[in-house]
């Protein structure tokens, strides 16, 4: 994992897997899409990527699993736009073997 600036952030590719970062704090695993000049797509907080329509439905499904133990769908693939013009921000990267590492652990947690 590497830590990089704004600027260094958006000239990386899609499918960069990271975690916007304040010092010694790293917060929700993210995918970052296409950059559109001083914006991203991202898949945001992954463990959030709850296949719905919006914000609604993610309460109500959630809402719902809570009370009935329902499974919810997950969605990896669905983008939104990152929005946050913050040119101080920094970012934790993961490299790429830092991506098969976990590939390769959470294949362990499939039944």
């Amino acid at each position: 994992m590497k830590i990089v600036n704004r600027q260094q952030f958006l000239a990386l590719p899609p499918n960069t897997v990271f975690a916007k970062y304040s010092p010694c704090v790293c917060g929700p695993l993210e995918i970052k899409g296409e950059t559109w000049g001083n914006d991203f797509l991202v898949t945001n907080n992954l463990a959030e990527a709850i296949d719905c329509a919006g914000s609604t439905e993610f309460a109500d499904l959630l809402f719902d699993a809570q009370k009935t133990g329902a499974s919810l769908k997950m969605d990896f693939e669905s983008e939104g736009r990152d929005g946050y013009f913050d040119e101080d921000q920094l970012f934790a990267v993961w490299e790429r073997p830092d991506v098969l590492a976990l590939i390769e652990r959470l294949k362990r947690c499939a039944p």
